[in-house]
């Protein structure tokens, strides 16, 4: 339940888990230890959001609604009607539109896609029935993307996991790692199309763009004329149009993983993917898991406790101080 304090005032009472994932999206914006009260403010663009220990969260100022709509949609929380916004229309533009998968799945890769998606091929989407790739199933994914890889010039790139693990060693966040995924995808779409002639690129947002241009300070050839933009699938049919081809694209390669090893590779990070892994580590030791797995995530605490208690043979345990 959500409730308006005022026209620029919002709250919502969320769980554990979704501050802790709100708190680090607004990373790099954070104010810790404001009172006894609150856990931590973030302060961006027009908007300040305050954490309290009570789990609930207030957002304020004028660019409230805008954040309070964006965690609302996503946790799936009643929204209240509210006046229609200012923002800018960009669904019938000529737009590059960028989206990322393979981030809440404990296996597999990062992948990005960007696909340039012209006026013209706005109502020819629409007719193929694209949309959020989070509304479809694997099954509708992998025909759909074909038919929209026939039509819309795209550019997918990959960061497996073991790449993953190594920057993470290097203290990169995440969000580093998608900003720049995201900025390559858009710079070789350009490159294998400078034909394209776009009114706007979009990145359905993860960070606020200052953010995002700030992980980039020390990247060659940043593309800074971009927008970030919340529920970006709904603003551009293109970002809904990457998100599927990103999600074909990951499901190839969890695919791929699963007839290397030859056991099924469970997608999401839930107890059934902590079983998966424990299975994986048994049969082919903590080197190989280093390659599949994203050991930053809380899986892999989870699954060091059980091996604490379930130690390993000898021959498996290579790898395990060095990568874990």
């Amino acid at each position: 339940m959500t409730n308006s304090i005022s026209n620029t005032t919002f709250k919502f009472k969320a769980s554990s888990e979704q501050v802790k994932e709100m708190i680090e999206y607004y990373s790099g914006y954070l104010i810790t230890n404001t009172s006894n009260y609150t856990i931590a403010r973030a302060k961006v663009s027009n908007a300040t959001i305050t954490f309290y220990r009570t789990n609930v969260v207030l957002f304020q100022g004028s660019g409230a609604r805008k954040e309070y709509l964006h965690w609302a949609e996503a946790f799936n929380l009643e929204i209240e009607e509210m006046p229609e916004s200012e923002e800018n229309d960009y669904s019938e533009l000529s737009v590059i539109g960028t989206d990322e998968v393979g981030t809440g799945d404990y296996f597999g890769p990062v992948v990005v896609c960007a696909t340039y998606v012209s006026h013209e091929n706005i109502a020819k989407l629409r007719q193929l029935g694209v949309k959020d790739s989070k509304m479809l199933t694997d099954k509708q994914i992998i025909p759909l993307s074909l038919e929209i890889a026939q039509l819309v010039p795209y550019s997918i790139i990959y960061l497996d996991a073991e790449k993953l693990n190594l920057l993470s060693k290097k203290e990169y966040n995440l969000n580093f790692v998608k900003a720049y995924l995201h900025n390559k995808s858009i710079n070789s779409i350009l490159k294998k199309h400078p034909e394209v002639k776009y009114d706007a690129i979009l990145i359905d947002e993860f960070t606020p763009k200052e953010k995002y241009l700030e992980y980039l300070k020390n990247t060659q050839n940043v593309i800074s004329n971009i927008t970030t933009i919340q529920r970006g699938e709904q603003a551009h049919i293109a970002i809904a149009a990457s998100s599927i081809l990103a999600r074909a694209a990951f499901l190839r390669e969890i695919q791929k993983i699963s007839k290397e090893y030859d056991m099924p590779i469970l997608k999401g990070a839930g107890k059934e993917v902590d079983r998966c892994a424990i299975s994986f580590v048994k049969s082919f030791g903590w080197k190989e898991f280093f390659k599949v797995a994203k050991i930053k995530f809380a899986n892999t605490t989870r699954i060091k406790e059980y091996f604490l208690n379930n130690p390993l043979p000898k021959s498996r345990q290579e790898g395990y101080d060095k990568f874990i």
